[in-house]
């Protein structure tokens, strides 16, 4: 007769808060979820669950965290997913009280922070409905928010060469952003390059650095060679040089306040729009250390066609790379280093060093 629309019997799995059930899947130690992707060897970094976690405790937990997850339906997720698009939202600042808490503020949230706030709750349903735990299939059909990519602030040649002629209050951030630059890796990669990734012409991308998991494998899971021109290698083993902690094999080229920790990413960000502001460059806050990857790609992507140059960057869009790059990588890499020192010498060699 329509008279009960659901029901969730006491001690079940369905019977479970919402709010609990959350609050345990992003659990890094004890997620049954996490458990089951490390056992069949799918990595997921622990950065990412920290801020999914923050995401349920800040938008799902305040707002649907007493229900039992049986009882979480569709309409549920649709109708919070409205609240977050149309109304202003208590947004975390980085200021904090007396009592030391962040400071929350009112505004509106973009389309891809709602997305994965949505998918912080999603996951974790869906995982709930394939194990058992609820009958009401809450994932499917959820429409997500129209993302509109930025568009990528890239430098020209000439204000590249202009900038790196300048005198930089810290000749390492300087560095580090030369080797961006000059070989388009990411800024997670640039923090995990120890003194023995360096070779007699070479770069070799073993590692990335990530704030909370330490040094993992490259963002796709492989290695790969970057071959550089010896006016930066020298640069490079220069900053070695300077190395406090010594000249272990493992010790980070761009060293941190302690020996197992590399410089902070953030310093050679703000390094950079600092120099740019001294510049002049219009909407110098569009650029940031990542443009350095975008600048890298752009420029090469004129001498060298797109297979060989992903050898390079560490995408893997292109099936065909996998089944060449066994046969032709040196000879690929040496076309890529030629490349890339007729396009970057000058502005190495223009890089003047302050001491």
């Amino acid at each position: 007769k329509n008279y009960i629309v659901t029901a969730v019997l006491p001690h079940t799995p369905e019977s479970e808060t919402f709010g609990h059930f959350l609050t345990r899947f992003w659990n890094w130690e004890n997620s049954p979820y996490l458990k089951e992707k490390r056992v069949v060897g799918q990595d997921i970094h622990r950065r990412y669950v920290e801020i999914m976690k923050s995401r349920v405790n800040n938008y799902w937990i305040p707002y649907l965290g007493k229900r039992e997850l049986g009882t979480i339906t569709r309409k549920d997720i649709k109708k919070r997913m409205q609240q977050l698009a149309l109304f202003p939202q208590a947004v975390p600042i980085r200021k904090k009280d007396k009592n030391g808490k962040f400071l929350k503020k009112e505004m509106m949230l973009s389309a891809e922070t709602i997305n994965q706030i949505v998918r912080a709750a999603l996951c974790p349903l869906k995982w709930a409905y394939h194990n058992g735990y609820t009958e009401n299939n809450c994932f499917s059909g959820i429409i997500y928010c129209k993302v509109v990519p930025k568009k990528r602030q890239i430098l020209s040649m000439q204000e590249a060469n202009e900038i790196f002629k300048m005198h930089w209050e810290n000749e390492s951030y300087k560095l580090a952003n030369l080797t961006a630059m000059c070989t388009g890796m990411r800024s997670g990669e640039i923090q995990a390059l120890q003194l023995q990734d360096l070779g007699r012409d070479r770069i070799f991308v073993r590692h990335n650095w990530a704030r909370t998991d330490g040094l993992k494998l490259p963002k796709n899971g492989s290695c790969r060679e970057i071959k550089i021109p010896s006016e930066l290698m020298f640069k490079l083993l220069r900053q070695s040089d300077k190395n406090p902690y010594g000249k272990e094999p493992t010790n980070f080229l761009f060293y941190g306040h302690t020996q197992n920790t590399p410089c902070q990413a953030r310093h050679w960000n703000e390094a950079l729009h600092s120099i740019l502001q001294q510049a002049k460059i219009e909407n110098w806050q569009d650029v940031t250390f990542h443009s350095w990857r975008h600048f890298f790609t752009a420029r090469m992507a004129d001498c060298v066609n797109q297979r060989k140059l992903c050898l390079v960057t560490g995408h893997k869009s292109l099936d065909i790379l996998e089944h060449y790059a066994a046969h032709e990588s040196e000879e690929i890499l040496t076309e890529l280093g030629n490349a890339s020192s007729s396009l970057f010498l000058p502005i190495i060699k223009n890089a003047t060093e302050y001491e």
